[in-house]
């Protein structure tokens, strides 16, 4: 009762985190689609889905199995790995942003080399250091420190306001603008947050971090969550190419306006991922389905409300006004939601497969699943920019049916808490 009682009085900071990180990225997406014209609004989406993929492979690669390791340590001791799981991530995080440069090659050919160039630049950047702050975030959520991380988010936001200003008063190009604001806010945001925890950060650690131990398991989070970055990069191509710049312009503002269901389930997953874990980790049944019934009413719930608030072009919707050419094609920001919630519905899920060692599993159903994502992308050609909701919709509804399966299998094995040093499944496969 005590750990439910924690996880309620969370719940706020997590949700006050997630909302203020993702509203620092809604404010550069928003600069982004009402600034640049029609061609340069769908080079930017090139860019933000290159992101997407070059964020991952430091992500997954050793932050994410770092994370499910200080999860079987005591809470107090938990902060002790961040040191050690930075430094780690630091040389995967510079390959990742290498990613940048596929967008280049992709965009120059119809956007101008300073725009290209501009938005490259920064975005490498913001890979390397939003990587890191979100990653010491979700660190303080496993300590048990979610008010911390909602206060580093709550800097971020203000950086990166103040950057936008400083930036439009000295007319800097718009192309340095969105992602280098991004990247900025979040490198002061996360050496504000680790002043905060310097101490526990600095303590002795329950044991080392090896980067080869990480990186066994760390090679099936990153296949994981490559499937669906490469499989939104392609369905983003797919959509530029087949249909026209223009409809990936439109489908990436539709994404910006349905940005916070995602925001509301990163929300909910910061503070119920560790839960999820740990009842991986033991297979406790009831912990298990107490949080997958909290995730999913609330999820659902909110996104419902969204959806009836800012769905269609209606006059109390505040976002037609602010961001009208998500609106120009009917029905596409309502198909992104239900696109987006389908997408959130597989995320605790695949949190508890993660702490019960199934991260060999979770990457062959995230490449299943990518087999319907790509498919409806590659319907561009006749559904133009509604091609990305249609993509995610059939592969969010075929990951969540493979891994409730799965989720059923994990959970009819004996409870009892596994040790640390167990051997998972990706350690034993890999």
């Amino acid at each position: 009762m005590a750990g439910e009682t924690s996880v309620k009085r969370r719940l706020p900071a997590g949700i006050v985190d997630t909302a203020f990180s993702s509203l620092a990225t809604f404010i550069i997406g928003l600069i982004a689609v009402v600034r640049f014209d029609d061609v340069d609004r769908g080079a930017y989406a090139l860019f933000f889905a290159a992101y997407g993929m070059g964020e991952l492979l430091a992500n997954e690669w050793i932050f994410t199995p770092a994370e499910v390791e200080a999860v079987s340590a005591e809470e107090p001791r938990r902060l002790a790995f961040l040191r050690q799981s930075l430094a780690l991530g630091l040389g995967p995080c510079l390959a990742g942003s290498l990613a940048s440069l596929v967008a280049l090659a992709l965009t120059l050919s119809y956007t101008e080399v300073s725009v290209a160039v501009g938005l490259a630049v920064t975005c490498a950047m913001l890979i390397v250091f939003s990587t890191m702050q979100s990653h010491t975030r979700r660190m303080l959520h496993i300590a048990g420190r979610s008010s911390i991380a909602a206060l580093v988010s709550v800097i971020q936001f203000g950086v990166v306001l103040g950057a936008i200003g400083v930036g439009t008063a000295l007319d800097i190009p718009l192309a340095w603008l969105p992602f280098g604001a991004l990247a900025l806010a979040n490198a002061i945001s996360m050496g504000a947050g680790l002043w905060i925890v310097r101490r526990p950060v600095r303590a002795d650690a329950p044991r080392r971090l090896r980067f080869r131990e990480l990186s066994v398991r760390g090679f099936w989070f990153v296949l994981n969550g490559a499937a669906s970055a490469v499989a939104g990069f392609v369905v983003a191509v797919s959509i530029s190419w087949l249909a026209s710049p223009e409809d990936l312009g439109y489908a990436e503002s539709a994404r910006i306006v349905a940005q916070p269901i995602l925001v509301f389930a990163a929300g909910l997953t910061a503070v119920l991922s560790p839960r999820a874990m740990r009842a991986g980790l033991t297979r406790d049944r009831d912990m298990a389905r107490s949080s997958t019934r909290a995730y999913s009413a609330l999820l659902l719930g909110g996104a419902l409300l969204y959806l009836l608030l800012v769905g269609w072009d209606w006059p109390l919707n505040p976002m037609a006004t602010i961001v009208s050419s998500a609106y120009i094609l009917g029905g596409l920001v309502a198909l992104t939601i239900v696109g987006n919630t389908v997408a959130a519905m597989t995320f605790l899920q695949g949190d508890e497969l993660a702490g019960a060692g199934r991260e060999r599993s979770l990457a062959g159903y995230a490449w299943f699943s990518s087999i319907f994502l790509v498919a409806g992308g590659l319907t561009a050609g006749a559904t133009g920019a509604y091609a990305r909701s249609i993509s995610w919709i059939a592969g969010g509804t075929m990951r969540f049916v493979v891994q409730a399966r799965a989720l059923q299998a994990v959970r009819a094995e004996p409870s009892g808490h596994a040790e640390p040093s167990a051997p998972s499944e990706g350690r034993t496969n890999g």
